[in-house]
Protein backbone atom coordinates (compact mmCIF):
# COMPACT_ATOMS: atom_id res chain seq x y z
CA UNK A 1 0.00 0.00 0.00
CA UNK A 2 1.32 3.22 -0.83
CA UNK A 3 2.00 5.96 2.00
CA UNK A 4 2.39 9.56 2.11
CA UNK A 5 5.32 11.17 3.08
CA UNK A 6 7.08 14.40 3.18
CA UNK A 7 11.11 15.41 2.54
CA UNK A 8 12.73 18.72 1.94
CA UNK A 9 14.64 16.83 -0.62
CA UNK A 10 13.31 15.16 -3.87
CA UNK A 11 14.54 11.26 -2.77
CA UNK A 12 15.29 8.44 -5.18
CA UNK A 13 12.77 6.68 -7.20
CA UNK A 14 14.13 3.60 -5.14
CA UNK A 15 16.33 3.63 -2.44
CA UNK A 16 17.80 0.37 -1.63
CA UNK A 17 20.75 1.32 0.01
CA UNK A 18 19.35 3.25 3.49
CA UNK A 19 18.19 -0.11 5.09
CA UNK A 20 19.65 -4.00 5.33
CA UNK A 21 16.22 -5.70 4.88
CA UNK A 22 13.83 -2.98 2.50
CA UNK A 23 14.11 -1.03 -0.02
CA UNK A 24 12.05 2.06 -0.56
CA UNK A 25 10.01 3.41 -3.67
CA UNK A 26 9.01 6.53 -4.30
CA UNK A 27 7.26 8.02 -7.15
CA UNK A 28 4.59 11.10 -7.53
CA UNK A 29 6.82 14.18 -5.83
CA UNK A 30 4.86 17.48 -5.34
CA UNK A 31 7.15 20.49 -4.52
CA UNK A 32 5.02 22.63 -1.98
CA UNK A 33 6.31 25.77 0.09
CA UNK A 34 5.21 25.81 3.99
CA UNK A 35 6.08 29.00 5.91
CA UNK A 36 8.97 28.56 9.05
CA UNK A 37 9.59 29.09 12.45
CA UNK A 38 11.40 32.14 11.79
CA UNK A 39 8.82 33.35 9.10
CA UNK A 40 10.89 32.85 6.50
CA UNK A 41 9.61 30.17 3.98
CA UNK A 42 11.02 26.74 2.87
CA UNK A 43 10.47 24.35 0.39
CA UNK A 44 9.70 20.33 0.64
CA UNK A 45 8.37 17.66 -1.36
CA UNK A 46 5.03 15.23 -1.01
CA UNK A 47 5.65 11.76 -2.36
CA UNK A 48 4.27 8.72 -2.02
CA UNK A 49 6.64 5.42 -0.95
CA UNK A 50 6.22 1.53 -0.27
CA UNK A 51 8.77 -0.06 1.59
CA UNK A 52 9.13 -3.85 0.35
CA UNK A 53 11.62 -6.47 1.26
CA UNK A 54 14.52 -6.64 -0.47
CA UNK A 55 14.43 -10.24 -1.73
CA UNK A 56 11.37 -9.80 -2.90
CA UNK A 57 12.85 -6.33 -4.85
CA UNK A 58 15.69 -8.52 -5.90
CA UNK A 59 13.77 -11.11 -7.33
CA UNK A 60 11.98 -8.60 -9.54
CA UNK A 61 14.49 -6.77 -10.76
CA UNK A 62 16.42 -9.92 -11.91
CA UNK A 63 13.34 -10.64 -13.92
CA UNK A 64 13.98 -7.47 -15.67
CA UNK A 65 17.64 -6.86 -15.35
CA UNK A 66 18.17 -6.25 -19.02
CA UNK A 67 15.70 -3.03 -19.28
CA UNK A 68 14.85 0.31 -17.04
CA UNK A 69 11.69 -1.07 -16.19
CA UNK A 70 10.82 0.80 -12.80
CA UNK A 71 7.42 1.47 -13.43
CA UNK A 72 5.99 -2.37 -14.48
CA UNK A 73 8.69 -3.43 -11.50
CA UNK A 74 6.55 -0.89 -9.04
CA UNK A 75 2.92 -2.23 -10.78
CA UNK A 76 4.18 -6.19 -10.05
CA UNK A 77 5.33 -5.72 -6.89
CA UNK A 78 1.98 -3.71 -5.94
CA UNK A 79 0.23 -6.69 -7.52
CA UNK A 80 2.24 -9.12 -5.85
CA UNK A 81 2.39 -7.57 -2.06
CA UNK A 82 -1.09 -5.94 -2.10
CA UNK A 83 -3.18 -7.42 -4.74
CA UNK A 84 -3.24 -4.46 -6.78
CA UNK A 85 -2.11 -0.57 -6.86
CA UNK A 86 -3.90 1.19 -4.52
CA UNK A 87 -4.36 5.04 -6.68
Amino acid sequence: MWKKGTSTEILPAIDDTSSATYVYLYRNFTEKQRETDNGGSETYYEFEYVKIKKDVYEYVKELWATEDRTAEIEDVLAELLFGGDEE
